[in-house]
């Protein structure tokens, strides 16, 4: 072999070792789909799950979440829609089980149209119909929308094909059966999704035969199927995958590195998975591990890791506009209020050209990414969110003065010592009163308000709620079942369900805990079975009261006249 071959091979063996050093790096964040480039290319790492998330707001199928969806990248979206009553198109989740949560109302029977363009999403989001989704699609050729249903699935995407054929080249149906597939593709849809959520039995055989006969573009999942082994099972067949719903990032990497091409989200943005955040970003440390930061509470910068961080590679903070490095001290002495916080990477990235025989020839160019967060600062400290989660910011609101709200009031000093000890809560509220300070109901990193069921009946965010009734530890695992260990007692309850589990007891409660964006949300008399408080509930707000409270119906309509000076 001569000598200019010789290099040439050593060259290529270098380019060779340094591309699998690249993917490697790669890997770790996000796992590469597929050997075919141009076949991974063809799957969105995430799908926007009903519409995607708006303010916090999930799977609300409305205008604003559409339109932001698009805005963030988002090239495939999942709707939920239904026909009405006089057989127009509607997005809505379904007519009996989620209507109170998003409408704020029940239907015993399919409404018309005119009377479901009156309604608001949570009483603020214009609802979304075929007729209006047109325009949007016209306007945005590249979007893609995938369709899921409760009702008579054929029967909707006839409707598509007759009256919008337009559109129906930018349609991906769901189908939820072997049967459906033949009526679909007789309709013209050449593009479907295999959906499992709804069978009962999966045969994984018969099942990755059948995609593959028919060239089906997909099969997603719930997470808890997923969680089975179904996923690692079909993609190791070479079956694409999705699973769905999935919020946390590390769940999503998880399913990705079982095989999964992506998750159907709407609070996991397609730039975490395909942009500078597949490769960088800010992560804290969490029993011994690396969880990717959302909404933290810091005391300093040395608290916080650059995720992806290379030996070669340098990351500073500053603040705001500043071109001076931040420091935890800078940030200590910040105003009050939001402020930006800008990562800067620089790293050196390999000349190949400049590299023969595996020596390198000069000094390797340096470029620079920047990552950009938000930073908060009040009286509690520092928070730090990822600027998806802007809106958490708008929705901060300052209790106003206990003491002097209660000074001002008729109540006698007995009652007053039992408003200093309650938690006090009201209808659409994200803040509330606790032992006489202002809290805010979170769950994880998302801030929920009050809501009430079809009966009537206030419903507190049960994971703030117990934890500030003294509960040690709250938990939901993928079944839905919460554990909420609280006195040395462990207690089970299953959301949508009524009954509380202690050991050998079981207690039956008139009201069952629900499911409100995925989490859980309980009324009075749950806590009052869990924590042993007192519960009083009118005109639109809550106490949870320890302890003996009068029995007269005048003290407690003094109490809450009191609180609703509170909000």
């Amino acid at each position: 072999m001569n000598t200019l071959a010789l290099k040439r091979k050593i060259a290529l063996k270098a380019l060779i070792l340094l591309m699998i050093q690249i993917t490697l790096s790669l890997i770790q964040i996000a796992p590469v789909f597929a050997d075919d480039p141009a076949e991974a290319a063809l799957y969105e790492s995430v799908i926007a799950h009903g519409g995607g998330a708006y303010k916090g707001y999930e799977t609300t199928n409305s205008v604003e979440a559409l339109n932001l969806s698009i805005k963030n990248g988002y090239q495939y979206i999942e709707l939920d829609m239904d026909l009405s009553s006089d057989g127009r198109i509607i997005m809505l989740h379904d007519w009996d089980r989620t209507a109170l949560h998003y409408y704020g109302t029940t239907f015993d029977k399919k409404i018309s149209y005119r009377n479901f363009l009156a309604l608001k999403v949570h009483g603020e989001f214009e609802v979304l119909t075929f007729d209006k989704l047109v325009p949007i699609l016209k306007a945005h050729r590249e979007v893609r929308i995938i369709t899921d249903t409760k009702g008579d699935n054929l029967k909707l995407l006839q409707t598509i094909a007759d009256q919008y054929p337009e559109v129906t080249d930018q349609i991906i149906p769901q189908i939820y059966d072997y049967v459906q597939w033949d009526g679909a593709q007789k309709l013209g849809f050449d593009t479907m999704i295999f959906t499992l959520y709804t069978m009962a039995e999966i045969d994984a055989e018969r099942l990755s035969s059948f995609v593959k006969e028919k060239d089906i573009y997909a099969v997603t999942m719930p997470d808890y199927v997923a969680d089975k082994g179904y996923c690692t099972a079909l993609a190791k067949k070479g079956i694409p995958v999705y699973v769905h719903p999935v919020s946390v990032y590390e769940d999503a990497v998880s399913y990705l590195k079982q095989g999964a091409r992506g998750v159907y989200s709407g609070t996991l943005l397609p730039a975490e998975f395909e942009g500078v955040e597949r490769e960088y970003y800010l992560a804290v440390s969490e029993n011994g591990a690396l969880r990717k930061l959302t909404d933290e509470r810091i005391k300093e910068l040395e608290s916080i890791t650059i995720y992806g961080l290379k030996a070669e590679d340098t990351g500073t903070f500053y603040l705001d506009h500043s071109a001076t490095a931040a420091s935890t001290t800078d940030l200590l002495a910040l105003s009050e209020g939001k402020h930006k916080l800008i990562v800067d990477i620089r790293h050196r990235k390999t000349n190949l050209q400049n590299y023969g025989a595996g020596q390198a020839t000069g000094n390797p160019p340096e470029s620079e990414t920047k990552l950009e967060y938000l930073l908060w600062k009040d009286s509690e400290g520092l928070r730090i969110l990822h600027k998806k989660f802007e809106y958490r910011l708008e929705s901060i609101k300052n209790g106003k003065d206990f003491d002097s709200i209660l000074s001002k009031s008729d109540l006698t000093e007995e009652l007053r010592e039992v408003m200093e000890k309650a938690l006090i809560a009201k209808k659409g509220e994200y803040l509330f009163y606790f032992q006489g300070k202002a809290d805010t109901f979170m769950n994880g990193d998302e801030i929920l308000p009050v809501q009430q069921n079809r009966s009537g009946n206030l419903l507190l965010p049960l994971s703030t709620a117990v934890k500030r009734l003294g509960a040690a530890s709250v938990s939901m695992d993928n079944q839905k079942d919460i554990s909420i260990v609280l006195g040395g007692t462990r207690n089970l309850i299953m959301a949508d369900t009524n009954l509380i589990r202690n050991g050998p007891r079981i207690t039956r409660l008139k009201q069952p805990v629900v499911l409100y964006m995925n989490k859980a949300m309980a009324g009075g008399e749950f806590y009052q079975q869990i924590a042993g408080v007192t519960y009083i509930e009118e005109d639109d707000l809550i106490l949870l009261v320890r302890g003996d409270i009068p029995p007269d119906k005048n003290s407690r309509y003094q109490m809450i006249q009191a609180a609703e000076k509170l909000f």
